[in-house]
């Protein structure tokens, strides 16, 4: 691993299996879920199920993500109490333009709403990242930018998204991509926020997640096309990554997929593991908390610091994939470094 390296250093999670990353990390561990009915049908007047965040007393759309959001980022922040808020850049994943029923005032609502919870005005070096379920790896290389080229401190990314609004529902519904009547291979709309404390690695902590390897391609044969799927896109993505982090695929132990029900995502998936030889377990958030577009990317990473605090993890080296209606794949290699005297305290506990 290189010595010039990011780390996640902790992370926030709201979601609708939990308010806090220990739960909702708990209930992704044991595959539960908190689906229930919508005040929707389908086409065949069944009523349509999702995993929105049941939060009382909170205002529809931005205000609802935006209080997600605050939350999330202060949970980031907890561990690490002498990382300044003020002087932070905070990089804020959203819904894709494109995306079906985004919300008219998402881009400049959220962030003033996001102002007002945190009572103070946003660092002049952050930005909006409106990628969708990509969103998050291409935050963490702008974080490594702004680390290790313009040398701050620390850096936020933060996410929040929904698919529980009439425009989302209704138009993925008439595209029959929702799980519905007649409709086994489609997705259970979800919402969600989450954040992530990232910073220049230290080798003099015990612990550190590191993001070593990324790689990103374009993939031509989107759900809408006629073109064949050959998953060359998301192919692609993780050979770059497995050749930055100069790892074989024999290497990796673990692959973490934003694939959230639609049989084209699982196809690409297989397209790709078969093509670059990975043959790992495979963890997806989706099973508990449906699709939520831009906050895979923090679930995903805050689900490692749980299983490594918790001692359930898979190995070490972790294959993070997600990809956009727009084409966009991404993939990332991460592992945790662990210091010599980590290493010795364990050994020693073991041999007890």
């Amino acid at each position: 691993m290189s010595a010039q390296a990011i780390a996640v250093r902790s992370a926030g999670l709201v979601t609708g299996v939990g308010f806090n990353t220990a739960s909702a990390c708990a209930a992704l561990r044991c595959r539960l879920n908190n689906f229930f009915e919508l005040g929707f049908v389908d086409q065949e007047h069944e009523p349509l199920i999702g995993a929105p965040v049941p939060w009382e007393d909170n205002g529809p759309g931005v205000e609802k993500l935006s209080r997600m959001a605050a939350s999330a980022i202060r949970q980031a922040l907890a561990t690490d109490p002498h990382v300044s808020l003020a002087a932070t850049p905070l990089l804020l994943c959203v819904a894709e333009p494109e995306r079906l029923g985004r919300l008219n005032d998402l881009d400049s609502g959220l962030w003033r709403q996001l102002e007002m919870q945190l009572g103070q005005d946003r660092h002049v070096d952050s930005r909006m990242v409106a990628e969708g379920q990509t969103g998050v790896a291409n935050a963490l290389a702008i974080a490594r930018d702004l680390l290790l080229g313009k040398g701050h401190e620390a850096v936020i990314i933060v996410a929040a998204d929904t698919f529980i609004n009439r425009g989302t529902i209704v138009g993925n519904l008439d595209a029959g991509r929702l799980l519905a009547s007649g409709i086994r291979a489609g997705f259970i709309p979800g919402e969600a926020a989450g954040a992530l404390l990232v910073l220049r690695s230290d080798r003099q902590r015990d612990v550190e997640l590191i993001v070593f390897g990324q790689g990103k391609a374009l993939e031509s044969a989107n759900c809408d096309s006629d073109i064949p799927l050959r998953g060359d896109g998301l192919t692609a993505a993780i050979t770059q990554a497995l050749a930055e982090a100069k790892v074989r695929a024999d290497d990796v132990h673990l692959c973490l997929s934003d694939a959230n029900g639609e049989a084209y995502r699982f196809e690409e998936l297989a397209l790709a593991q078969t093509r670059t030889r990975i043959a790992t377990p495979l963890w997806l958030a989706a099973e508990s908390v449906g699709e939520t577009g831009s906050v895979v990317g923090c679930l995903q990473f805050a689900w490692l610091l749980q299983a490594q605090k918790k001692n359930y993890l898979h190995g070490n080296y972790t294959l993070c994939l997600a990809g956009n209606d727009g084409g966009l794949r991404t993939a990332q290699i991460a592992a945790f470094r662990y210091s010599q005297a980590y290493r010795a305290t364990a050994e020693a506990s073991r041999s007890m």
